[in-house]
């Protein structure tokens, strides 16, 4: 089958996301778009998931939680699972390694988490802009330990990219694909690697949801073909 996927969705529990984006919102945003597969990916935070897989299941629509980690050298990792309650006992985790500065809404904006009605249940005190104390290789080792998938995000760009803080791609197979900025960069673009390159919206409004996305073909709509399909390269980035 080929899949529609978007990996890369804030929502409004991220400060820098719209308060339009609800988990609510976000799923009917990706129906419109035809999307088979989102993620949602807040920074540093999993607590808009449970809503979100609610709705997703609601909607017959193919969905993976978890979040946009900053890691200690300040690069940004996209974390993905399947199962919530990994997904959230891995939230607890990326937040119990944040410093402890409060949030500021009128600077960075609200950081408000809520149910699948909109109703509001909380707000997160800490600021999840910063980033954590967990190393990149630590990074990989936790996702990894928890089955998950791992998509360094932006790796092309010139701030929180894997290139711009690392300072190169490891070449060892530790995460299972790259996700590019600029859609029409090419692996030449980034030097030798043995990853597949992704593209997703990075949205942090409704309309900008799968307007870039990725077609993959793959058997079944599951974590474990998604990452066979990706060791296999077989994915095509798309713009709308």
């Amino acid at each position: 089958m080929r899949v529609k996927a978007d990996f890369h969705i804030h929502s409004t529990v991220s400060p820098c996301a719209s308060l339009e984006m609800s988990p609510q919102n976000i799923v009917a945003a990706a129906l419109k778009k035809g999307m088979s597969l989102i993620a949602l990916t807040d920074h540093n935070c999993t607590r808009n998931c449970p809503a979100f897989f609610s709705l997703c299941q609601r909607s017959n629509l193919f969905c993976l939680g978890g979040a946009e980690v900053t890691t200690r050298e300040e690069c940004h990792v996209l974390c993905l699972f399947q199962d919530l309650e990994t997904i959230q006992e891995f939230g607890s985790y990326v937040e119990a390694h944040l410093p402890d500065v409060r949030n500021q809404p009128e600077i960075f904006g609200d950081q408000v988490y809520v149910n699948e009605e909109e109703e509001v249940l909380g707000f997160v005190e800490k600021y999840l802009g910063n980033a954590t104390t967990i190393s990149f290789y630590d990074l990989c080792a936790s996702v990894r330990k928890r089955n998950g998938l791992i998509i360094p995000a932006h790796v092309d760009r010139m701030v929180f990219g894997l290139v711009s803080q690392l300072g190169f791609i490891p070449a060892e197979p530790i995460v299972d694909a790259l996700e590019v900025y600029h859609a029409q960069c090419s692996a030449v673009d980034l030097g030798q690697h043995p990853y597949a390159l992704v593209s997703s919206s990075d949205a942090h409004l409704p309309k900008d949801i799968g307007c870039v996305y990725n077609e993959i073909e793959m058997p079944t709509l599951s974590l474990a073909h998604l990452k066979q399909a990706l060791n296999q390269k077989k994915v095509v980035i798309r713009l709308t």
